[in-house]
């Protein structure tokens, strides 16, 4: 992704809660409207630093801050629209504090930024910042007749007044961040903070639209109860959760659809009703001990449709949250929906710390692809589902970019730095599967021809007689030394296809890599002489290739003639990968096959499925 594609993913992720902390710190939404449009045109001007920068946000929110308490007017939100008198009153607690107090309640409650890195900001000591917060806390609790860990909600209700707040859009920051000279843009500003730390100002306006969910707190959440120590304990978790204002928007969800229009349905915490959302999910949250879950829908105006589902689990701990991550994958890799095949899956770095994209479609009609993009930054897991019906998916990159823009909406409140850079990603082998390592699950299998049913595995075996045999091959496993083999069958049963229909793969595990390549070698060559042995059968293609991952593949496509009216087809793959060789027989019906790039794709997948192999 280039400069200007990173920038503006990095403005549509973190815009939204900047505005919401400028006008926090200020009251004033108009002159912090300004000062974070301003911030960000500085930002774009210095680009190049700034995207190298280990906390890119904490650049542009020391001038965004500066800016919007240059601008604002005193109690000025006693005349805006849209808010309420409880947010008035919580403005108003707010404006009595001192400043210190007002910024370190701010970066820690509504920012989400750590204790050392707000110490940092402010410019005082740790143990001098968290004295600083604790009066703070006890001050505002104490104005608005609340307990101390009840503070953080209503700061955050404020954000319901800047929601609809217009920004400009990222290319016109750029073009303003390019005309614009900042001559004395660094000393200034740090002029200016210095001033603002010693003067201050007010604070964030949240407010109270559509998306109530600013609490979506799970009943599992923690509680003030056992003195200090868990008091504190629920505080940091709080500030740990993610709010709706952190799950992206109808701009920012438009990757998984660019030429369309698109729309929020709705924003929930998933405790109505059954809980599923998305194809494949198999309970109502990955993390059913989790300490709160945000759901958004979406879906796009006109054809083709297309929707999408983004859920955002917060854990208590790291160790909890990679237990989500996985998971929630597993639902997906696993999954068990009828005509369900896994087409492709991306490992994607650079963004959080575990990511990946999957790639499902079904085969029923209408015909519907799947991105499944899931990532976890420290606490937290999001997962977006995007559904397109009857049309192409959206690219890869998008996707993955898409992917991206979660992880930058979650970063601040994920207990991750350096979450949000620019994301890589590359073709991988799926997940496994849940099933037998080592051998193709059922979602692996392509369609075939016209025919509407699933297919249906046996179970994995160790067969005495190699069930992928056929008279081209000849292929003997154990006889040649393989010590272990496993075979699995694949049928359709709800199809009445021919009694010869089906496909069947063998694999093999030898002493060493060197018998694995002779056993291949022998029966590429046994294969490639079926024609002159038998007469009656003849190859109709032939596709040996190399690849560059380590795999050597194999296939062929034949047909053998039963009688004079009659004909049998079926194509033969082979795959090895180390010590372990594959081999996958297919015999079709008269009209429904599964074509040649289909079963050189399920060939190399079966490569894929051996290096579960271990």
């Amino acid at each position: 992704m280039g400069r200007e594609g990173a920038f503006d993913s990095f403005y549509s992720a973190t815009r939204q809660q900047l505005l919401h902390e400028a006008f926090v710190l200020t009251g004033d939404l108009p002159a912090s409207a300004a000062a974070v449009r301003e911030a960000y045109v500085a930002a774009w001007h210095h680009w190049r630093k700034v995207s190298r920068a280990e906390e890119p946000l904490s650049w542009v929110r020391s001038r965004a801050w500066v800016h919007a308490q240059r601008r604002h007017t005193a109690r000025i939100w006693h005349r805006s629209k849209g808010v309420s008198e409880e947010q008035r009153a919580v403005l108003d607690a707010l404006a009595r504090l001192t400043p210190p107090q007002r910024r370190a309640l701010l970066l820690i409650q509504v920012a989400g930024v750590d204790l050392p890195d707000a110490a940092r900001f402010l410019g005082l000591t740790q143990p001098m910042t968290e004295q600083v917060l604790q009066s703070a806390t006890a001050n505002l609790a104490a104005q608005l007749e609340i307990g101390s860990a009840m503070v953080r909600p209503p700061l955050m209700d404020l954000a319901s007044v800047v929601r609809h707040q217009t920004l400009p859009r990222a290319p016109i920051v750029r073009r303003a961040g390019k005309a614009k000279r900042h001559t004395h843009a660094v000393v200034a500003g740090a002029l200016a903070i210095l001033v603002a730390v010693a003067s201050g100002a007010l604070v964030h306006q949240p407010g109270r639209g559509a998306v109530a969910d600013l609490h979506l707190v799970s009943p599992n959440a923690p509680t003030v109860e056992g003195g200090a120590g868990a008091q504190a304990a629920a505080e940091s978790a709080a500030r740990r959760m993610p709010t709706a204002d952190q799950m992206l928007d109808h701009d920012q969800i438009s990757r998984l659809g660019p030429h369309q229009q698109w729309r929020v349905l709705g924003t929930s915490n998933n405790t109505s009703g059954d809980g599923i959302n998305t194809i494949c999910q198999q309970r109502r949250f990955a993390d059913p001990d989790g300490l709160s879950a945000i759901v958004r829908r979406y879906a796009t105006v006109g054809e083709p449709l297309r929707t999408a589902v983004q859920t955002v689990e917060s854990s208590r701990s790291v160790k909890h949250a990679e237990q989500t991550y996985q998971t929630a994958l597993d639902w997906y890799a696993g999954c068990q929906l009828s005509r369900l095949q896994i087409l492709k899956a991306y490992r994607v770095d650079n963004i959080g710390d575990q990511a990946d994209v999957l790639m499902l479609r079904v085969w029923s009609r209408p015909i519907s692809t799947y991105s499944v993009a899931i990532a976890r930054v420290g606490t937290v897991t999001t997962t977006t589902v995007g559904k397109t019906v009857g049309a192409k998916p959206p690219p890869a990159h998008e996707i993955v970019q898409s992917l991206a823009d979660a992880v930058a909406m979650v970063c601040a409140r994920s207990g991750s730095k350096g979450c949000a850079k620019a994301p890589d990603y590359q073709p991988v082998a799926p997940p496994p599967s849940g099933g037998e390592a080592g051998i193709l699950a059922v979602a692996d299998l392509p369609p075939v021809g016209r025919i509407d049913k699933p297919w249906v595995g046996t179970d994995p075996a160790s067969p005495r007689q190699n069930p992928s045999e056929t008279t081209c091959d000849h292929a003997d496993f154990t006889a040649a030394g393989a010590v272990r083999t496993r075979s699995r069958t694949y049928l359709i049963p709800q199809a009445t296809m021919p009694a010869r229909f089906g496909l069947s793969e063998t694999y093999g595990v030898f002493p060493t890599v060197d018998a694995a390549a002779k056993f291949l070698a022998h029966e590429r060559h046994e294969v490639s002489r079926c024609e002159h042995r038998d007469l009656a059968t003849t190859i109709t293609r032939s596709h040996p290739h190399w690849r560059s991952d380590g795999e050597r593949m194999a296939s062929w496509s034949f047909a053998t003639a039963v009688t004079r009216h009659k004909t049998v087809r079926f194509r033969i793959g082979f795959v090895r990968v180390g010590d372990t060789v594959a081999q996958l027989t297919f015999a079709s019906a008269p009209h429904d096959t599964i074509t040649v790039p289909d079963f050189r794709a399920l060939v190399h997948r079966a490569g894929a499925r051996l290096r579960e192999v271990g």
